[in-house]
């Protein structure tokens, strides 16, 4: 493995899904570090497809959820697609959230963040993500390729109307994929 692979190897990744993802990712022809849209084979990574998510940078004030796995959707308690990710965060921290995951594009990095959900209910929840850029059809670096892992800490017993209502980071840790490590730190 070149720098990627090494810079990985040091992480502290506590899910097989976010080393699966990583590894696959990190095997895709990349154009300026970033590889195409078109290079992802969803067929090759199935046992982790209902736990992937994908971004869709439009402004800093709408990230578009393109596409969410089952995985994520039943942890939300709702369908996700087509909403703006940063309704799922505090109004405080959403600049700050947006900021944090532009930057993987603007200096091309990967991500690896645990969070902490809250649900309507008040339940929490933690999960770990790990997320890299992709290029699109237009060559531009404007999505971001999410794979979280399962929720854990929340009751069995959660009734089928409790939604995720807003999301913390514990912890954020760029990844050089290349172009160094962003400044960025919220």
């Amino acid at each position: 493995m070149g720098e990627a692979g090494d810079t990985l190897q040091a992480l502290d990744m506590t899910e097989e899904r976010s080393r699966q993802f990583a590894d696959y990712w990190l095997s895709l022809p990349k154009t300026g570090l970033i590889p195409m849209r078109r290079t992802f084979m969803p067929e090759n990574v199935p046992r982790i497809l209902p736990n992937i998510v994908i971004h869709e940078l439009i402004s800093p004030e709408l990230i578009r959820i393109r596409l969410a796995g089952s995985a994520v959707v039943e942890d939300y308690g709702q369908e996700i697609a087509g909403r703006n990710y940063l309704d799922f965060v505090e109004p405080p921290r959403r600049s700050k959230a947006s900021r944090a995951i532009h930057v993987i594009c603007e200096q091309p990095a990967g991500m690896l963040v645990q969070l902490k959900s809250v649900t309507r209910s008040g339940r929490v929840m933690t999960r770990e993500s790990i997320a890299f850029p992709m290029r699109g059809d237009d060559g531009v670096a404007s999505y971001i390729y999410f794979c979280s892992s399962p929720a854990r800490e929340r009751a069995r017993v959660a009734p089928e109307s409790d939604q995720l209502q807003v999301m913390n980071v514990l912890n954020r840790t760029y990844i050089d994929i290349g172009a160094g490590l962003p400044d960025y730190r919220d």
